[in-house]
């Protein structure tokens, strides 16, 4: 299943539309059932035994097993993996490295939804005996870890195969044919050594609609790593509910972009870094504004440091939007406004503000902007959207935000 619950890949054999004996196949889910299924096609499906997908949470690689006959007659198994490019189109597939892979056999991949935590099994890897249970994890470099064999009792002389694991971490389930089953292979489950267990994640689970007709956008998100503003994953939200679903991973502060053509871009940011709580997600309604006098937006991924009106680097992707949508829109004229919270003197934050919208419009400037289009002015502390008296009101009264002024 896709993150999302959306897209469900599976594998059939021996069907008329086949491309070898065992094909991978996809459907995608209506409003009241799922569509026609489709073979997957090439280049992922081949002459060979295709089987057994998994697909990354961040929607962008299938994980798969292929299975090819020798001379006589015997499959040899490995892992692969096909990686969605630009055009929507499955690429390539590619063996993972040898560190994976052996000259026996891998099967059951699971690419855990933290996108970094692989499991499988193999017969080929140091085990107890027959199929054993392996974690391996993705380094910064797209390259693997050595294997760990999850070891007794998870591990037997007998066959285990088949392992999926919770979302948080805690759960591990899987098949065996281990000696006390009821016969064949029967399912088992587990709790997790530390060990082994997968990044910890949240999630971002979201609607978008317009903001005057309440009805679904199938807008196109970015979730954007802030420290380095590499996207981590793109797409479109759903078109018949304008939704969509995707985790986030601990150790990563991320930003968020939604963008509609006739639209205002909307844009939040999500904490990760420190913890990431899978019973604590972000759930967002989202309206965007049409491109209409007087419409206005937060932009919630501008940085200062305190006290202070230069632009930190963790801003440039945002404005980079901005001017998109300007460049787009030569007609737009915008105010950039600034705002802080009623700490300090006024006279202070009236300044504050001021430059800090000042250096918002200077970058836009620098970056192609007519002048003539743009306005900059400072509020101070005096048109609060929130509480003064929390640290949550404040932090969001510190906020520079547009307007569409014609």
């Amino acid at each position: 299943m896709s993150a999302d619950g959306k897209i469900l890949f599976f594998t059939a054999c021996d069907r008329p539309d086949g491309k070898g004996r065992c094909d991978i196949y996809f459907a995608r889910k209506t409003l009241n059932s799922w569509s026609t299924p489709r073979n997957i096609g090439e280049p992922i499906n081949t002459s060979a035994w295709e089987t057994q997908p998994s697909f990354s949470a961040d929607g962008k690689s299938l994980y798969f097993i292929r299975g090819v006959f020798d001379s006589n007659g015997k499959r040899q198994q490995d892992i692969y993996v096909s990686t969605l490019g630009d055009d929507g189109k499955f690429q390539q597939p590619t063996k993972l490295s040898n560190v994976i892979n052996t000259d026996k056999s891998e099967e059951s991949v699971f690419i855990h939804p933290d996108n970094r935590t692989l499991y499988f099994s193999s017969n080929g890897h140091i085990g107890m005996g027959g199929l054993d249970i392996y974690m391996s994890k993705k380094n910064d470099d797209g390259t693997w870890q050595t294997p760990v064999n999850l070891g007794y009792p998870i591990n037997t002389s007998k066959d285990e195969n088949s392992l999926m694991v919770s979302p948080d971490g805690m759960l591990g389930y899987f098949a065996s044919d281990r000696v006390g089953g009821a016969g064949g292979l029967d399912m088992y489950e587990f709790p997790l050594p530390a060990a082994v267990k997968p990044l910890q994640l949240t999630y971002v689970k979201c609607n978008i609609t317009d903001a005057e007709t309440k009805l679904p956008l199938p807008a196109r998100y970015e979730i954007v790593n802030a420290a380095n503003g590499k996207i981590v994953k793109w797409a479109n939200a759903d078109k018949t509910d304008g939704s969509f679903l995707t985790p986030l991973s601990s150790g990563v502060n991320y930003s968020l972009n939604i963008t509609h053509p006739g639209y205002l871009f909307y844009s939040d940011s999500f904490e990760c870094a420190a913890n990431a709580n899978y019973e604590h997600p972000y759930i967002l309604k989202v309206e965007l504004q049409p491109l209409k006098t007087g419409a206005s937006i937060v932009l919630k991924n501008v940085f200062f440091d305190t006290d202070k009106a230069e632009l930190k680097t963790e801003s440039h992707y945002e404005l980079q939007k901005l001017i998109t949508l300007l460049k787009e829109n030569a007609a737009l004229k915008i105010e950039v406004s600034g705002h802080t919270d009623n700490t300090g003197k006024k006279e202070s934050n009236m300044a504050l503000s001021q430059n800090r919208a000042k250096s918002v419009m200077d970058y836009l400037t620098q970056n192609g902007i007519d002048d003539a289009r743009l306005t900059a002015k400072g509020y101070g502390d005096t048109t609060p959207c929130a509480d003064n008296a929390t640290d949550a009101g404040k932090a969001l009264n510190r906020r520079t935000e547009i307007k569409i002024v014609k």
